[in-house]
């Protein structure tokens, strides 16, 4: 019997583009609410299609007439409620329908810094309604053509005392390659070994040192047949361009993951 696939895959979709994937083999949608999307109309594709399981939170908002990345640990109070105020009113909308809402932590630099973080950054979680599932980072970040540092969640030990705040952790096998220098396999296999109670949903694409991120499966680096079977958890297939030419790449990895015989043989968590 073959066992190797996850029973849960899922594709990216958005309100511009949901009916061109709507087609895909796969059990789920997660929303990727973008900037300016009206609540309303994301509440109604939420309501009428039972594949949308999940939200993302936006990842960029209009500040003063810039698009700019929402940090929930941006220094500056005003923007940081700011922030607060888009991502609440997502989540709290999805929470209302039983969905839960995959966030980012911020902290996101052109620069390495020290500056405190993680305060900020926790000020935002309990101010934050709904289902909310913290998702990894990368050591650098793809930021409209320039990579930018990640300073927050980059490693397992830094969600320990995020936790009480959350509802689950959404693991990006990519990023979590991408959070060391080398040993990218090493680093995903931490993850699931320190955050395994925790871990709600995966991002799953392939990556490539030093920041090739959102590979097609078996593209990349990234050791496939040792990750977790991940059964029970809904497994995104987060391939970057994947929605281009109707859902291809989204598609191609649906095909790469059921023909696989080899993928996905580690212990299950």
């Amino acid at each position: 019997m073959h066992m190797a696939a996850p029973p849960l895959l899922g594709a990216m979709t958005t309100l511009r583009d949901h009916e061109l994937l709507a087609h895909l083999d796969v059990e789920f949608f997660e929303l990727l609410v973008m900037d300016g999307d009206d609540i309303r109309e994301l509440e109604s594709l939420l309501s009428r299609d039972d594949r949308c399981r999940i939200v993302h939170a936006p990842e960029k908002m209009l500040v003063d007439g810039r698009l700019e990345l929402i940090d929930l640990a941006d220094g500056d109070e005003e923007r940081r409620e700011m922030f607060v105020g888009r991502v609440n009113e997502v989540s709290s909308m999805a929470a209302s329908l039983g969905v839960p809402t995959v966030i980012h932590p911020g902290g996101v630099r052109k620069d390495p810094t020290d500056e405190a973080l993680r305060s900020d950054l926790i000020r935002s979680l309990s101010a934050l309604d709904g289902t909310l599932w913290l998702e990894n980072m990368p050591r650098r970040y793809h930021v409209d053509g320039e990579k930018r540092w990640c300073r927050l969640c980059t490693s397992p030990d830094e969600f320990v005392d995020l936790l009480p705040h959350l509802d689950g952790i959404t693991l990006d096998i990519s990023h979590a390659y991408l959070s060391v220098e080398r040993g990218g396999n090493k680093a995903i296999a931490s993850f699931f070994e320190r955050l395994r109670p925790s871990i709600r949903h995966v991002h799953l694409s392939d990556a490539r040192h030093p920041d090739g991120e959102g590979l097609q499966l078996g593209d990349g680096d990234v050791n496939l047949s040792a990750l977790p079977r991940m059964r029970y958890l809904p497994v995104l297939l987060e391939i970057w361009n994947g929605h281009l030419d109707g859902g291809a790449g989204f598609a191609e990895a649906v095909r790469r993951v059921r023909a696989a015989s080899s993928w996905f043989k580690g212990c299950v968590p």
